[in-house]
């Protein structure tokens, strides 16, 4: 071996030490960070900052129900999934006391199986609807004609039998009868 190559040999050897150490060490504050958005139960109830010991400064956003609310996320079929309580120091979602109802959605939507790396609480928890695009009038009636013509030409397509030919007539009859009184609306 020349000695170029046995320089560079304890050399890379502390270059992967450094970079494993680098690792560890962003690991370790990713933890931290992790522990901090979520205080357990023990330490959110004794109203002080475990860090500083000086009174907490948690301050509910107005668009929250009040302290002592339980707000359930339920399923199409009216089943509860997942439940919160919002508290004087923060939403209390699974033993756990969170910040924020954000905070709260994103665990309990890590626990429902979801991946988003986002959640909005309000919307989560059923506070507020999600907003909506305003559309265009004439951009909304065009697709709800899509939409419309696309499976009625399906049907009459692959749907005909000689049955029931003269009650899909009727009902497409039906159809532009309201289309022309929704014209006559318009004009």
């Amino acid at each position: 071996m020349s000695k170029k190559q046995s320089k560079k040999t304890p050399s890379n050897k502390n270059t992967r030490k450094a970079q494993i150490a680098a690792a560890a060490s962003a690991a370790a504050a990713a933890k931290a960070a992790k522990a901090k958005r979520a205080r357990p139960a023990s330490a959110a109830g004794s109203g002080a900052s475990a860090a500083e010991g000086s009174p907490t400064t948690w301050q509910p956003n107005p668009r929250l129900p009040p302290v002592g609310t339980t707000i359930s996320k339920r399923d199409r079929h009216g089943a509860v999934r997942c439940e919160c309580v919002i508290e004087e120091g923060g939403i209390r979602y699974a033993e756990t006391l969170y910040p924020s109802i954000s905070a709260a959605a994103m665990a309990a939507a890590s626990d429902l199986g979801l991946t988003n790396k986002t959640q909005n609480g309000f919307t989560f928890w059923g506070l507020t609807k999600p907003p909506r695009a305003p559309s265009d009038p004439v951009e909304a009636v065009n697709s709800a004609w899509e939409r419309f013509h696309g499976k009625a030409s399906a049907i009459v397509a692959e749907g005909i039998t000689d049955e029931n030919r003269t009650k899909v007539a009727a009902a497409l009859r039906k159809q532009l009868q309201g289309l022309e009184r929704l014209c006559e609306q318009v004009a």
